[in-house]
């Protein structure tokens, strides 16, 4: 009886050990936008009614095996430095495989991302002059945040920035600001660093300015203002400064009378990177003038006013135009012989802002006509002409409002009617 118990022991002993086997769960793991395999991963299982775990890590096709897995259900997670785990979710970061009598199941394939923040990248961009379009040189390119991120780096060149960039940087979201010698800095919003090189493209770094100040002497009244304090007209004057061909500041209403003929004019916003300017004006009722054909910006020198640059107007010829004018009589009547009879003189002024611009002519009447010439008058500006008869006094004429074009070597004819008290009109 006792040999038959022990037996029947033993032999259960044999079938508990020969009874449900232990298994193994594989899968793969995925990046996500390449759906290449990812090597080196972390894979955890743990069992989901026991306190088991285990660990293991997939080889260079992704692919891994966790082995010696009791029967039951296993959460199986991955994990791995740089990247995120999307398939589950915040209440399940995980698959699930189950394990039954010494199978190998195959678990649901695990997908990963990238982590930016974790990656690194490169920033790239093209650094030039806004005004000359000249590649910069020895700029400084520095991240501004976050605040335990801030770093910076110089270039030579801009093509060094352009084609090499600045390599290793930190993922995420980030801001740059761009600095050199006489150029105001350039800040970018946020600027996202992926493993893809960020190119900011062409980056118009603007220079510093200084002003340019002179003074036009001996300028003729009616180009100033006829009148005593009377302002200039804008609309008569252009100034802008050149270089290499290229117009890199105008002026804009700067300018007042002082005295005597004499103009100050301004001109603004001269970028100091040209390192050299021609000066040059157009005023209506002259050519085209060069006040200055090389001024000279020093490079240390990004703000201020360079002053003294002046231009003398007594030895610059006005723009000039010959006038005719044609007297021309009432008709004779009865009683009203007419304005302007056979060997009458006539006296005739050229006058602009009530100054005689050149001396007056005397011509004689002959059938009921005559005609006055004048050469090299002003021109751009309004004229007056008055025409009296010297042997009636009473008898006048005039035209008021006469603007000689700039653009023509042909007499200018007006013609004037004589009449008892007439004036000009």
């Amino acid at each position: 009886m006792g040999l038959a118990l022990s037996s029947i022991l033993l032999t259960g002993c044999e079938k508990g050990s020969l009874g449900v086997k232990n298994g193994t769960a594989t899968g793969h793991v995925f990046e996500t936008i390449t759906n290449k395999p990812i090597a080196d991963v972390l894979i955890s299982g743990t069992h989901s009614q026991r306190n088991i775990s285990k660990t293991t890590t997939t080889g260079a096709n992704g692919q891994y095996w966790l082995s010696d897995l009791e029967p039951g259900t296993w959460q199986i997670s991955a994990q791995k430095p740089g990247y995120i785990f999307l398939v589950g979710s915040l209440t399940t970061p995980y698959v699930t495989a189950t394990i039954q009598n010494g199978e190998t199941v195959q678990a649901p394939v695990m997908t990963m991302v990238k982590n930016i923040a974790y990656s690194k990248g490169t920033l790239k961009g093209y650094p030039v002059d806004a005004v000359t379009g000249n590649p910069l040189r020895n700029f400084t390119v520095k991240q501004t945040s976050p605040d335990e991120q801030i770093r910076s780096k110089l270039f030579e060149m801009a093509n060094d920035f352009k084609e090499g960039g600045w390599t290793g940087l930190e993922g995420g979201d980030h801001n740059y600001l761009i600095t050199a010698e006489n150029y105001q800095p350039y800040a970018t919003g946020p600027i996202k660093i992926t493993s893809t090189p960020t190119d900011l493209g062409l980056i118009k770094m603007t220079p510093m300015t200084v002003s340019i100040s002179g003074t036009l002497r001996n300028l003729p009244g009616y180009v100033i203002g006829q009148q005593a304090g009377q302002t200039p007209d804008f609309q008569n004057w252009t100034f802008w400064a050149e270089s290499s061909g290229r117009v890199v500041a105008t002026m804009a209403n700067n300018i007042a009378e002082t005295f005597k003929g004499n103009v100050v004019y301004t001109i603004p916003n001269v970028p100091v990177t040209v390192g050299q300017v021609a000066i040059k004006c157009k005023i209506r009722g002259y050519d085209l003038i060069t006040i200055n054909p090389a001024v000279n910006i020093p490079a240390q020198r990004p703000s201020g006013i360079i002053g003294g640059i002046d231009c003398d107007f007594a030895n610059i010829e006005p723009i000039r135009r010959d006038l005719r004018v044609v007297l021309q009589s009432s008709p004779p009547k009865p009683d009203a012989p007419g304005t302007l009879l056979n060997g009458e003189v006539v006296r005739i002024y050229v006058k602009q802002g009530g100054k005689d611009v050149v001396p007056y002519v005397d011509v004689v009447g002959h059938n009921y006509t005559a005609e006055a010439y004048f050469s090299g008058l002003p021109t751009g500006y309004p004229l007056e002409v008055l025409a009296v008869n010297q042997n009636r006094g009473w008898i006048s004429g005039g035209k008021t409002g006469i603007l000689l074009q700039e653009d023509g070597n042909t007499v200018f004819t007006i013609q004037v009617f004589l009449s008892e008290n007439g004036t000009p009109n």
